[in-house]
């Protein structure tokens, strides 16, 4: 792939910046190179707990600025709510924010407010509070005609000590229990794709632009959306010895985001 000036990227979080909290070694420098360079950042993730505040404290924690150029799938997920609409978050606090700023109203599944008034929609998205009780409101609210939402269908997700369980996983229970089938709002699908090129203010297709991750069964997918580019990192939860095949596969890999942008750009 030829280095190209003043392209867009899309840069996963975890498993290209980050471990969960553990910063990877050379992510910032290869931010500041792309800062430098006059490159379009957009750092895009389907990890919903975070409030955009948090996750762009999170990136300064790991030495990168990233006002304003946060999009999380719980965002994604708000967009397919209509302002007023009463959705029952089964989710975090990322996803709360998110409805509240779309103008719905935003009740917590804990307050069994599924069981006795009429919800428009369930966001389910991670959290480590999820329970059977969580699970029966929201269930309850499925059955009363509530559509479901989900952030994302990530199954796992990458620590340092291995994959834990992610929102994929609470999203096969809702459904399970609701008897319904989710509509996914985060990567690789339409409703986070559109948001993301309405951020970068670029098009479908667009020569060179390039979305960067570690799971091709999202961020590779999220590239084929967006006709862009995909760019593999094995720094999170694809080894080398899977590469090969991948599906789709990836245009460029590099051991992390840095080895990535220093072939880009040699």
């Amino acid at each position: 792939m030829a280095g190209l000036a003043n392209i867009a990227w899309i840069l996963d979080l975890d498993g290209v910046i980050w471990l969960a909290d553990q910063p990877i070694p050379g992510a910032a420098r290869a931010i500041e190179r792309l800062d430098r360079l006059g490159e379009q950042l957009l750092f895009v993730t389907n990890f919903s707990a975070l409030t955009k505040e948090q996750a762009e404290d999170k990136l300064k924690a790991c030495g990168i600025d990233a006002t304003g150029r946060v999009l999380t799938s719980a965002m994604a997920a708000a967009s397919l709510v209509e302002p007023s609409e009463r959705v029952l978050v089964c989710a975090g606090s990322g996803v709360i924010q998110a409805v509240e700023e779309r103008g719905a109203i935003a009740f917590d599944p804990s307050d069994g407010v599924g069981a006795h008034r009429a919800i428009d929609a369930v966001i389910v998205g991670f959290h480590q509070d999820f329970d059977f009780a969580r699970l029966a409101a929201s269930a309850r609210a499925l059955h009363q005609g509530a559509r479901l939402i989900s952030t994302n269908n990530d199954p796992t997700y990458p620590t340092p000590e291995g994959l834990l369980p992610g929102n994929g996983s609470l999203t096969s229970a809702l459904a399970t229990a609701g008897g319904v089938q989710p509509t996914i709002a985060g990567k690789p699908y339409r409703p986070i794709a559109d948001l993301a090129l309405g951020r970068l203010g670029t098009e479908r297709g667009a020569h060179g632009n390039l979305v960067v991750g570690d799971v091709p069964s999202t961020d590779g997918l999220l590239a084929v959306e967006l006709r862009f580019e995909f760019g593999l990192v094995l720094s999170g939860v694809t080894a080398a010895d899977d590469v090969a095949v991948c599906d789709p596969r990836p245009d460029i890999v590099g051991d992390d985001l840095e080895a990535l942008v220093d072939q880009v750009f040699q």
